[in-house]
């Protein structure tokens, strides 16, 4: 006999339907197998209280919380399922064990968690299911037949169990450690509170960037396209189409404008470029293009396609970090494409887009789709047969996405020449940059590139040197540097996977495919950061965690992206030290924090000048709390002055007595900028400028 332990009961019922195995009482059974399912994760960690019941009162004096060894127990409303369990892993101990649940790094542990449990050592006869293909009977039993050793799958239940005993330590410890001494409850995470720091370093740039302003004069003629140029600024290399209000030459421009009607190309540079199509879907790209496209979250794009490989076993198994198949996957490629090719293309709503796919290119050699030497776990995200007409919108929505990129990664590429003009206009040189396709390929006309919200560039086909073309408009353009643009679910799942040090060299992401987008819902479920449109920002209960962590000189740094992607790489290396570094971390975190640098008060800013009230964040200004008492203050510090941002951190100065950094002001009389520090005089904001002489 063999036993089957799944990790849900869809999966469970798929195994007993391709195995032929009747229901009996609470799982399957006949002479041949004994299947039985989990509810997910059905143990959980001790509780600190678990361990010792004085650590139940949170208290500075009970931490660090470092257990000599780590338990499990059952979770309460999942019992009677682990019960189950437990009762098929007794009867059959000695029995062959298929662990069947989810192939990957948090279904491995799910599987581990169990068979620790539940006292299970026969691991000699103990085999891993592992697929990607949806669950159908000839999957199944082709799944069985190929299960390698259960020991083959070892280093992901080591880093399994070590990734969440680290959480575990950092969790506990230092949710504790921040919420005593800041007076509120305040949730800390090893890769969540990293991720909302960057978010709030953003923000806080965003908040205190001081525009430039600068003036551009652009030019719009008349060839087989309509086409723009800039005036040239001689005086600029590193924006050569920017120029300072006073420019002479913007004024000389302005003058006799209306006598321009025509340019001549005094040179044009062409460089051929080719941009292949993009790769098959792994999750987080899917995540990120489902949300640039549709706006899903990440939770619900991978819910989406978790329905579509479980409920329709109509896409293969979403939870991959991969973007290629293995090398052994063409004959599996080239059916779907036929069975495909088969059914839509007949003028249905998704037969444009097979059009162009080269069934030539499903071929070994083809290392874009084929790479066995880049495939981690699973092949990537495909569709494996036609979309279920009872798919929801939504679900239809993210099928679409799977099954347009298997068609485009078949397409030419797209060719083009990047072209850069220089072209006369009176006497003044103007430049221009544009594109000139040559080939559309998997590019199509529809296929418009909005990765970075960027304004596609000018068509400078046809365009010829020497020609003389005619002037439709001057134009001078008043603009404003801009800052980084806010954080979007796209751009934070790209930071998660593709993190990069201040040398731009790329480190190990943060979590994996299967738990960004968790991470991310946590921020939002707590109410650390809010959505406007698809941005993402800090709230001020997430801006308050973050400036109490970096009060704290050992939880300011383990914060980082690098340093957390530093922690990654120790996982990965050996999984023993790096859970005794995290040890290490946590007691010197709890040992070094200084009591007094904490405000006592969870949202004052600091005490009023004028009545000794409290100090608080509004929306235009900070104000104090006794504005609406007898006392009737009317104390307050606005955000913005002279153009300048004041921030609750500058507040928190001021009040001190302290100045603030230096800021990049605006003359509200004559228009020019300077520089200058705030300081409080009496109940006054004052400037003092730091070069007197100046």
């Amino acid at each position: 006999m063999l036993l089957i332990l799944t990790e849900k009961p869809s999966v469970a019922k798929a195994f007993a339907d391709a195995l032929k195995v009747p229901r009996k009482d609470l799982f399957w059974e006949n002479d041949n197998y004994c299947i039985v399912n989990a509810l997910g994760h059905l143990l959980e960690n001790y509780a600190p209280e678990d361990y010792d019941s004085t650590l139940k009162k949170w208290s500075l004096g009970g931490l660090p919380i470092v257990p000599e060894e780590v338990k499990f127990k059952p979770i309460l409303k999942t019992k009677e399922q682990l019960a189950i369990v437990k009762i098929c892993f007794v009867r059959h101990k000695n029995e062959p064990l298929l662990l069947a649940t989810d192939a990957e790094r948090e279904g491995e542990l799910i599987g581990s968690e169990i068979l620790n449990y539940v006292g299970f050592d026969n691991y000699k006869n103990a085999k891993r299911f592992w697929v990607s293909e949806a669950l159908t009977p000839e999957v199944i039993r082709a799944g069985i037949e190929s299960a390698k050793p259960l020991s083959e799958y070892a280093s992901y239940k080591k880093q399994g169990f070590a990734r969440q005993h680290a959480d575990w330590l950092v969790g506990m410890n230092l949710t504790r450690l921040i919420s005593l001494k800041s007076d509120k409850l305040l949730h800390f995470g090893r890769v969540q509170t990293a991720l909302l720091g960057a978010i709030y370093k953003r923000d806080f740039s965003i908040k205190n960037f001081s525009p430039e302003s600068y003036c551009e004069v652009k030019a719009v003629l008349k060839g087989e396209h309509q086409f723009s140029v800039k005036l040239l600024n001689p005086d600029d290399e590193e924006f050569p189409t920017r120029f300072p209000k006073s420019s002479r030459l913007i004024k000389e421009i302005e003058s006799k404008k209306g006598l321009m009607k025509s340019g001549i190309i005094s040179d044009i540079n062409k460089e051929e470029k080719k941009e292949l199509p993009p790769q098959l879907y792994n999750l987080t790209a899917l995540q990120k293009e489902a949300h640039k496209k549709y706006s899903y979250s990440p939770e619900e794009t991978l819910n989406l396609a978790q329905n579509l490989y479980e409920k329709y076993k109509c896409l293969s198994y979403p939870r991959t970090p991969s973007r290629v198949m293995g090398d052994d996957n063409v004959n599996l490629f080239k059916d779907i494409f036929n069975k495909l090719v088969d059914v839509y293309n007949n003028g249905s709503e998704y037969s444009v887009y097979l059009s162009g796919s080269d069934p030539q290119n499903i071929t070994k050699e083809n290392k874009r789709i084929f790479n066995s030497a880049d495939l981690q776990d699973h092949h990537a995200l495909i569709p494996l047969c036609p979309r279920p007409l009872t798919c929801s919108l939504d679900e239809a929505n993210v099928y679409y996405l799977v099954f347009k990129r298997f068609f485009d990664v078949l397409k030419p590429p797209f060719i083009y020449n990047s072209i850069t003009i220089n072209m006369l206009i009176s006497g003044h040189t103007f430049m221009g940059k544009g594109t000139e396709v040559l080939q559309s390929g998997w590019k199509t006309s529809h296929e418009i590139d909005d990765e970075d919200d960027k304004e596609p560039p000018d068509n400078y086909s046809g365009l010829k040197e020497r020609q003389e073309y005619p002037v439709l408009s001057i134009d001078t353009e008043e603009k404003k540097t801009q800052p980084k643009k806010h954080y979007t679910f796209t751009s934070l799942l790209q930071l998660m996977e593709n993190p990069l040090n201040e040398d731009g060299k790329r480190l190990t992401g943060l979590g994996t495919p299967a738990t960004r987008g968790s991470i991310l819902q946590k921020l939002v479920d707590r109410k650390y950061v809010s959505l406007k449109g698809k941005s993402v920002l800090i709230t001020d209960d997430g801006k308050f965690l973050i400036e109490n962590v970096l009060k704290n000189e050992e939880l300011s740094a383990f914060i980082s992206i690098p340093e957390t992607t530093r922690w990654e790489d120790k996982l990965h290396e050996n999984t023993a030290v790096f859970i005794d570094d995290i040890k290490n971390f946590v007691r010197r975190a709890v040992k070094n924090t200084d009591m007094s640098i904490y405000q006592q008060d969870s949202s004052s800013l600091g005490k009023c000048p004028l009545c000794a009230g409290n100090i608080y964040e509004g929306k235009k200004n900070y104000y104090c709390s006794n504005y609406k008492s007898d006392k009737h203050c009317r104390f307050t510090i606005w955000k913005e002055i002279s153009a300048a941002a004041v921030t609750s951190t500058d507040v928190q100065a001021l009040l001190s007595g302290k100045k603030t950094k230096v800021k990049k002001c605006v003359s509200t009389k004559t228009g020019k900028d300077f520089k200058a520090v705030f300081i409080l005089n009496g109940i006054n904001v004052e400037f003092r400028f730091e070069d007197k002489k100046k």
